[in-house]
């Protein structure tokens, strides 16, 4: 399925541009968030990816799903299925055709698609390149709330309404 969303969504593409597909050995995606008696991460290494290539990029699409996030503790990632209805909404979803570049930075201006809700985003990440790989990191956050999820409550008290999001994603060239 997420072979021919990329399939369709790079179609267009001229000729002269190069896709080039994540390396999901290498990248991951990681959250953070935090409760007033603790904080936890969740790390997802089984990202589908994809992006077209001509001496900079010029489309980014990622997709991840749910079930993969692994917080170290499968009594909280089984909550996490149900608060984020995993069933119902499987895969988060990212993607861009509009990527500025700096001196040492890339700003990528985007949709998130996150609990069956889109919301524009906008990411900064450092590039890097070699012979073999194009290499994004970087971080930004997610309002849980924004995007129509319930925050689970512990000792009465919700979770923090903010997630920071840390990714490492390389591409093979």
């Amino acid at each position: 399925m997420l072979r021919i969303l990329f399939f369709l969504f790079f179609s267009i593409t001229a000729s002269s541009q190069a896709t080039l597909m994540i390396d999901a050995e290498k990248s991951y995606l990681n959250y953070d968030a935090k409760h007033f008696l603790h904080a936890w991460s969740g790390k997802n290494n089984n990202l589908s990816g994809v992006i077209v290539y001509e001496n900079k990029i010029t489309k980014i699409a990622i997709a991840a799903k749910v079930v993969d996030f692994d917080s170290g503790n499968s009594n909280r990632d089984a909550h996490s299925l149900e608060v984020l209805e995993a069933l119902k909404f499987p895969i988060i979803k990212f993607y861009s055709d509009n990527i500025k570049y700096f001196d040492e930075s890339i700003e990528i201006n985007g949709k998130l698609e996150f609990h069956g809700n889109e919301k524009n985003i906008t990411v900064s990440s450092t590039f890097e390149e070699d012979d073999s790989y194009l290499n994004l990191k970087g971080t930004f956050q997610v309002v849980p709330t924004e995007f129509l999820i319930k925050l689970p409550s512990f000792m009465l008290a919700e979770i923090n309404d903010l997630l920071t999001i840390n990714f490492d994603l390389f591409f093979k060239k």
